[in-house]
């Protein structure tokens, strides 16, 4: 949220002071021309402006429930009119205008609930803000901060303004591959306006866990795949007691809805608020916020609803044919007829059809032909009809992001997992179970006691190259070993990609690991640049001479993590996770420094909490530290310096050894410092000590026969 910290000094005399703010309209506040907004621009032009502004107020403000932490309340204003750029969100938010009282005092100042009831013509002064991806002025839903200042009621009882009835497609749109395009030129002058959808379709229903539990999450959808999410601001839909500000007993409303009735069925409207909400992941989505059960419509008919759609071969050959089975339900008749619909080429709108029969009970069988050449793609989609001739099209009548890969030596490579031909980062195998694999890589990270506590394999040293793997039976894996993989189900959780439950052999152990690709930039990464993030999931990343940025992103909490970026110029940089075993949760505080240069950095590239991460695999991947038990790792040889950077004293912790190697100390300009062989001692290992070096960095080099370990030792004055 960009909450702008008001230096407010002196509240004393305020409330006398407010005449002098001018009294703008709420279409004023909001208004943004079609130049700006096709730029991508959304901010209004008052924006930190201390104005006062009019209007009836729309929504119970004792029903709010976005808060978890009571830290604030809203409601919206309505200049009365159910025209375009006639409403606003309005917020009582001490934090956000630094007011040093509580929410309850300032609710006080303001008067807030007992003058902002539904139907109140309210006068009052605010702050405009906005409520975006980062500092604004970015495109966000606009908000006016109440300020301590008395408002005053200017009617009572006035009329609710009838809701404009409009299309998702004037706020949301199907690109054709299961997303949905944001349309800011026609939808923005409905932010905060309250509107109606008729004849909308309820689906993507899914429930929250943990601190979400009891929340629903669905969306409404048009015949067209158009498709809007619902927000749950109003407590009569959100199902816990984040509503409590009026009342000490807990929920204003009451905590249990059940969309059951709805889910798959069409609803003869949906009434709400429009709200734009952006996320570093997602982007910006208008939503729509009903106020309470009302505005949710009878069930206008309940069409089929189609689901548990499953392929018989996931990945066929052109001389298979391919089985495509669905379970059909229509929840007040039958179903009277289902076609399996089916075109060749990614995209192809030109379908043929076949019946599907049903097959015992609800399920629903079709077969589409063999199909070719080689490597194509074959989109299918499910029409479903009831006895009342109401039709559901499933994923719809495009087939969007619903097809198969047509491939004659099945799947063999990392990137026939990974990459998706429509552009979306959730691979097109997800969820399928694969048994015609022959995919070999080297394993880069493992499970090991001193490793990342992730196995990744790679087939390549770049994108597209790597992915995780899951799974009970991957203890015996160490680096360097070569597999195979002849079966695994590909598993998307969380935004990142895993081959679960792997059927695989080793092929050979001790191969050289990939290089660590060292092409991209930490920005680009950051802001989640699709070319510099999804094609290198898993995939070991490098960068050298880089800079911790900050030492603790998440601060005043602290889960370990830290950023990094090729200058010192911002404190946001590219985050790093302590998610190896190797890595002690304070690492980031206790040994590293804000803006200290590393050599070098390596790491996975990860996706969690909203954020592109690089997982360093242990300490022997960040600048010169090396404290890693390489047993677990590696079966060639290994060797750990500490304390690393050292001030003239080092000890070299060696081991791994299977034939007699040489140990070579290097300064940066290549002149050898200090070398000495070592005999093989099995189950020993040897240390040395290495004193009186200038400060600087030198080269530690441990050659076993045609295996090479290397370190970098920090020598400081």
């Amino acid at each position: 949220m960009n909450k702008q910290f008001l230096l407010l000094a002196c509240f004393a005399g305020f409330n006398s002071a407010t005449a002098q703010y001018p009294l703008v309209s709420i279409k004023d506040l909001q208004f943004v021309n079609d130049q700006l907004l096709a730029a991508g621009s959304d901010t209004s032009a008052y924006y930190l402006d201390t104005v006062r502004v009019e209007g009836v107020v729309t929504f119970n403000p004792c029903d709010y429930g976005l808060s978890t932490t009571g830290s604030r309340v809203g409601t919206w204003l309505s200049d009365g009119s159910s025209n375009e750029w006639s409403g606003v969100h309005v917020l009582l938010d001490p934090g956000a205008i630094g007011y040093t009282g509580t929410i309850n005092d300032l609710n006080t100042a303001v008067t807030f609930i007992d003058n902002f009831q539904v139907g109140n013509k309210v006068q009052c002064t605010v702050v405009v803000s906005s409520f975006g991806l980062s500092n604004a002025p970015v495109p966000g839903n606009t908000q006016l901060l109440l300020l301590p200042a008395a408002s005053s009621l200017k009617g009572i009882g006035q009329p609710i303004p009838q809701p404009p009835v409009l299309t998702i497609d004037q706020f949301m749109k199907s690109d054709g591959a299961g997303g949905q395009v944001l349309q800011r030129v026609t939808g923005e002058r409905w932010e905060g306006v309250y509107v109606e959808f008729h004849n909308v379709q309820v689906v993507d229903v899914s429930y929250g866990t943990g601190s979400n539990s009891g929340r629903i999450f669905w969306s409404i959808q048009d015949q067209n795949g158009n498709k809007m999410q619902i927000r749950d601001v109003s407590g009569w839909i959100r199902n816990d007691t984040s509503d409590n500000f009026c009342t000490a007993q807990g929920s204003n409303t009451p905590q249990l809805w059940d969309i059951t009735p709805y889910i798959g069925a069409t609803l003869s409207y949906v009434r709400g608020i429009i709200l734009e909400f952006c996320s570093s992941t997602t982007g910006c989505q208008y939503y729509v916020a009903p106020r309470d059960w009302n505005d949710i419509g009878p069930v206008s008919f309940s069409a089929p609803v189609v689901s548990n759609v499953k392929l018989s071969i996931p990945v066929p050959s052109t001389s298979q044919s391919q089985t495509v089975s669905a379970t059909i339900t229509d929840a007040d008749g039958t179903v009277a007829s289902a076609t399996l619909l089916y075109s060749v080429g990614l995209g192809n709108t030109s379908f043929q059809s076949v019946p599907m029969l049903q097959s015992g009970g609800n399920t629903w069988t079709g077969v589409i032909p063999p199909q070719g050449p080689d490597s194509i793609y074959v989109n299918y989609w499910i029409k479903a009809v009831d006895n009342s001739g109401y039709v559901t099209n499933f994923p719809d009548s495009l087939a969007t992001n619903s097809f198969y890969w047509v491939k004659n030596d099945g799947v063999n490579s990392l990137k026939d997992i990974q990459f998706n031909p429509t552009g979306s980062g959730t691979p097109f195998l997800a969820g399928k179970w694969l048994t015609n694999m022959n995919v070999e890589g080297i394993v880069m990270a493992t499970i090991g006691f001193s490793d990342l506590g992730l196995t990744t394999i790679q087939d390549g040293p770049g994108a597209w190259n790597g992915i995780f793997l899951r799974g009970q039976n991957l203890n015996p894996l160490k680096r360097g070993d070569r597999i195979k993989i002849t079966s695994g189900k590909v598993f998307e959780s969380f935004n990142v990609t895993y081959l679960d439950s792997i059927t695989y052999l080793v092929l050979s152990s001790g191969n050289p690991l990939y290089e660590p690709y060292a092409g991209l930039s930490a920005e680009d990464i950051r802001t989640g640049v699709f070319a510099a993030t999804e094609p290198f999931e898993g995939v070991l990343l490098g960068f050298t001479d880089i800079y911790v940025v900050n030492q603790n992103p998440d601060a005043p909490s602290n889960f370990g993590e830290w950023a990094v970026d090729h200058n010192t110029s911002d404190n946001i940089g590219l985050r790093c996770d302590d998610y190896s075993n190797d890595i002690n949760f304070d690492f980031n505080l206790d040994s590293l420094s804000l803006n200290q240069k590393l050599d070098y950095l390596y790491g996975v590239l990860y996706f969690s909490f909203s954020n592109w991460k690089l997982l360093p695999r242990n300490k022997n991947d960040i600048a010169g530290y090396f404290t890693v038990s390489v047993q677990d790792v590696d079966a060639g040889p290994f060797l750990s310096l500490y304390p690393n950077p050292t001030r003239g004293l080092a000890w070299l912790r060696i081991g791994g050894l299977k034939t007699p190697a040489r140990l070579t100390v290097r300064n940066l300009s290549g002149q050898t410092i200090y070398s000495a062989d070592l005999a093989v001692a099995a189950g020993q290992i040897n240390e040395l000590t290495l004193s009186g070096l200038p400060a600087g960095c030198y080269l530690v080099e441990l050659r076993s026969g045609m295996q090479l370990a290397l370190a970098k030792l920090m020598v400081t004055p």
